[in-house]
């Protein structure tokens, strides 16, 4: 997609270049760089042309450590998953050859009601002794 939108922003400036290209190749344009004694001249054309491929490397080069960063961390997360692929068939080995569960460890689903029920239970369980000794007097 990115691809596609850049290709059609090239088509888009070399056309609008070209369909003024008689004022683009007869106008010149002066460009003079501060603090330098470079001075060049050229056709307007030229110039936007070769300011456009500048600044599309530049683009290019500031984007490329991150591509390379990218590419190291795929790397090396392609090297992990290969280990983990070997412990998950381990794993799965030692599952199928292992025994079944029994029928006392498996319990239906609980319910909203079970829960609370069993919550309730418990904190009745935990009172029981709090509320049979009572606080020291003093």
């Amino acid at each position: 997609m990115r691809f596609a939108f850049l290709l059609l922003l090239i088509l888009g400036v070399i056309g609008i270049l070209l369909a003024t290209q008689d004022a683009n190749l007869t106008n010149e344009v002066r460009l003079a760089l501060p603090f330098t004694d470079a001075d060049w001249t050229g056709p307007v054309l030229w110039m936007i042309g070769g300011w456009f491929g500048a600044g599309l490397l530049l683009g290019y080069l500031v984007a490329l450590p991150g591509r390379v960063g990218a590419s190291m961390r795929a790397r090396k997360i392609e090297k992990q998953l290969g280990t983990t692929e070997v412990k998950k068939d381990k794993a799965v080995s030692a599952l199928n050859t292992s025994a079944p569960i029994s029928a006392s460890r498996t319990t239906p689903p609980a319910t909203e009601a079970d829960e609370m029920q069993r919550l309730a239970d418990e904190v009745a369980r935990r009172t029981e002794s709090v509320q049979a000794t009572p606080p020291p007097k003093v």
